[in-house]
């Protein structure tokens, strides 16, 4: 009961109720749009389950990473956010289209934090031969996580002794090298490595590490272009042996590296870059909560250790830093396009 202005009392009825009714639901329209990310973030995230895509096949070294780094993910996210509810991350493995599928699904996502994934610098010339729709270049950069260095490989039983052995073949006729998905990083890296070196290699796309050295070992092929990370067993194994290592030292007896040939760029240009990222328009705490927690997993002791017995080159650059250094690598392959477009399209 209200008293009107005679001070006599009166009832509310229905049109006060539902004015009242409305003017709370205003105020609670407003209290949600004026920061919709922060509260809700603070107080939600992450509720549901999370997924990691890894645009490459399960084995692979981006997909020993991601598995490796999920339970220190998913206990400094939990420290983050304080969230007292468990937290899930999962890993989505979408090798198909040579990584594409995985990349687009990512791109086309919710920007709400629960999709993040994985991409190498390599895959930019697809926006620079292609222009497809997806620029890779508008994903949310959280992270650049790795750096390997890349080398050329032979069989130790049927390939060639040393690097200048390949050089003299090479003179007579080009040389077979295996160099994983048509289009990808690696192939990439052997036109580039065929320009400025002036090598004559015969760039032989396959499915990926796997299928490369497994031709290497049965002689099919005789070298292929890999990641270092991706064959330290083999090499171990001694079934394989580098004779090019693109970095300025090596570990490896026998082998020359390409600051020795005069070709130190190339240890920069022709190196998988990875980068943690997630859906164009992520912004807000949510990003801020993710580059947190990545930071505080990829710096992890316990990982470091991890990273370091798989070895595993940790680069840990994280947020803007991150995405200037992609857009780093947009600017070189954007410079190398005709080239690209010569050889891809």
């Amino acid at each position: 009961m209200n008293k009107d202005k005679s001070g006599e009392k009166r009832s509310i009825n229905r049109r006060d109720c539902l004015k009242i009714s409305a003017y709370s639901i205003c105020l609670m329209i407003l209290a949600l749009s004026g920061n919709p990310s922060t509260g809700f973030a603070k107080e939600l995230y992450p509720s549901e389950r999370i997924t990691l895509i890894v645009p490459h096949a399960v084995g692979g070294g981006h997909d020993i990473y991601a598995r490796g780094l999920i339970p220190y993910l998913t206990r400094s996210l939990k420290e983050v956010t304080q969230n007292t509810k468990s937290v899930n991350i999962v890993i989505k493995n979408e090798p198909a289209a040579g990584g594409r599928k995985g990349l687009s699904q990512l791109f086309n996502a919710r920007p709400d934090g629960y999709t993040i994934g994985l991409i190498e610098s390599g895959v930019i010339t697809d926006n620079v031969v292609a222009k497809l729709e997806d620029d890779y270049a508008t994903y949310t950069f959280l992270a650049l996580a790795t750096s390997n260095t890349k080398m050329i490989v032979t069989s130790k039983k049927r390939g060639f002794n040393s690097w200048d052995d390949l050089i003299a073949a090479m003179k007579k006729e080009p040389v077979k090298l295996a160099v994983g998905s048509y289009g990808r990083t690696n192939h990439v890296s052997c036109i580039i490595i065929n320009e400025k070196m002036g090598t004559k290699f015969k760039l032989i796309p396959t499915t990926g590490t796997a299928e490369s050295m497994n031709a290497v070992m049965r002689g099919d092929i005789p070298c292929a272009f890999v990641s270092s990370t991706a064959v330290k067993s083999l090499i171990n194994a001694g079934e394989i042996k580098p004779l090019l290592v693109l970095d300025e030292t090596t570990e490896y007896p026998g082998s020359i590296t390409s600051h020795q040939l005069g070709f130190s760029e190339l240890n920069y240009e022709v190196g998988t870059h990875n980068f943690i990222i997630a859906p164009p328009g992520l912004a807000g705490d949510r990003k801020e909560m993710l580059v947190r927690a990545i930071k505080k997993a990829t710096t992890n002791s316990e990982f470091v250790v991890w990273a370091k017995k798989m070895e595993i080159p940790l680069r840990n650059v994280y947020d803007t830093d991150a995405q200037k250094m992609f857009q780093s690598f947009v600017k070189f392959y954007e410079g190398i396009a005709p080239i690209l477009k010569k050889q891809l399209s």
